[in-house]
């Protein structure tokens, strides 16, 4: 693709401003069952997003490994496309600024199949060698994405980042009696030969086991300690309420709260998307606008709005380089990037040893259905273990939580230590709460 050349042929067209957005990513998945390779899938696409700006409005087009051959059918269409239905908001393209991100996303040694598929047979024994109680290794998988991401447009913009990401996965089901109880779990590998193996392998197994003979609680408001995953899908399921797009809207229940106290004062909520801590680093945003880290909430107080560049005009603010996409084909939205909650100064076990006597939740369930967004109310299917005399006595399942966010996260006691990215965007440590409501028997 000559991307100068689309360009050029954009702004003969009558395109006041015009970009290109592509990503190309390299694919290879591998999955193991019963002593071999089950399937083995790569995949090398480049996905082509195109935004022109004419007469005021933002028209778009998306399309995979495109051909020069189609540029003058495109542009005519995204020009006629305006005409009838482009996007009534003002269109803004960004002219070009250099990032302040100097650090380079960490290494990745990329295995040879012979490696993965020894990693992967290695797995399935060790899994199946781990407990009697452990019946099977349902899945175990390899997968590994490379993707660089270009942004060129009419004002000089040429952005790039470029990032990796490995992960081994696995799933396991244990059984004891008639009760089998199944786990997934999957963990960024960098380098095979460095990788610890068994500490993989206890988690994936422990989980499973520990999941065997669990009972309900009687309903009662107990204290509880999110644990870091269940409260990580808590926190990313609320995160939309500090973007600009939904503040400006009216629908984020944080409007008119910047500056004021929304969180307990141990809390503090970063967003850094060029974290080197991270899986995935970035530079530039989908807009092509340059990230930087910053202090959402501060010791609870509600300090920093997330934008991009069309919810800061709607606001008269500035871009905080959170634009971006949730595909090449998506449209730009607001959404955090390697946002977390800082770790606090306790182990698991000491905010268990705090505790005394109360609920460990590990797991969440319903979350796409047991929210309200502008509310913060839940109510949710959970699981986890009982903590008696600060130690695990047994393992809970057939309970709900229910709750108001905003409420429960100024009802904090204690921050864990063991924030832990995995391969995710959002992270949370283990956080203690002084009560929530648990239905149970």
């Amino acid at each position: 693709m000559n991307k100068q050349q689309w360009i050029t042929c954009a702004l003969e067209q009558g395109f006041e401003s015009f970009e290109i957005y592509q990503e190309e990513t390299r694919e290879r998945t591998v999955t193991w069952l019963n002593g071999k390779t089950n399937t083995f899938v790569t995949s090398n696409v480049t996905g082509t997003s195109l935004r022109g700006v004419i007469n005021g409005k933002m028209t778009t087009f998306a399309t995979e490994n495109p051909d020069d051959q189609m540029m003058g059918s495109v542009i005519n269409s995204m020009k006629n496309q305006a005409a009838v239905t482009g996007d009534e908001e003002p269109g803004i393209i960004r002219r070009p600024q250099e990032s302040n991100v100097t650090a380079e996303p960490g290494t990745w040694v990329r295995p040879s199949v012979a490696e993965i598929t020894e990693l992967l047979s290695n797995t399935e024994k060790k899994i199946l060698a781990y407990d009697p109680r452990i019946i099977m290794a349902s899945w175990i998988g390899w997968s590994e994405e490379t993707s660089v991401r270009t942004i060129v447009n009419s004002y000089g913009m040429q952005a790039e980042d470029r990032n990796t990401v490995q992960i081994l996965m696995a799933s396991a089901a244990a059984k004891e009696g008639n009760e089998v109880k199944n786990t997934y779990e999957s963990q960024p590998v960098r380098e095979i030969g460095s990788f610890d193996l068994d500490q993989f392998i206890a988690k994936v197994c422990d989980t499973a086991l520990n999941k065997l003979n669990a009972s309900s609680l009687p309903s009662n408001t107990y204290p509880v300690i999110f644990e870091r995953g269940a409260m990580t899908s808590l926190f990313s399921a609320f995160s939309g309420m500090f973007s600009g797009e939904m503040i400006s809207k009216g629908i984020s229940p944080l409007n008119d709260k910047l500056g004021t106290k929304i969180f307990s004062e141990k809390i503090t909520v970063i967003d850094d998307p060029g974290s080197q801590e991270t899986v995935s680093m970035y530079r530039y945003d989908d807009e092509g606008c340059p990230t930087f880290r910053k202090t959402v909430v501060d010791q609870g107080v509600f300090r920093t709005i997330l934008h991009n560049s069309a919810s800061a005009a709607k606001m008269n603010a500035e871009s905080t380089g959170n634009g971006f996409k949730a595909s090449y084909a998506s449209t730009v939205g607001v959404h955090p990037m390697n946002c977390c909650i800082q770790n606090g100064d306790q182990t698991l076990d000491e905010l268990c040893s705090e505790m005394k006597n109360g609920f460990v939740i590990t797991d969440l369930a319903g979350l796409h259905a047991g929210i309200d967004f502008v509310t913060t109310n839940f109510s949710l299917q959970c699981s986890g273990y009982w903590v008696k005399d600060g130690v695990r006595d047994h393992s809970v399942s057939l309970v709900t939580t229910a709750g108001n966010f905003l409420e429960m996260m100024k009802d904090v006691t204690a921050v864990g230590n063991d924030l832990d990215w995995g391969y995710r965007s959002t992270a949370c440590p283990s956080i203690a709460f002084g009560g929530c409501a648990i239905a149970g028997e």
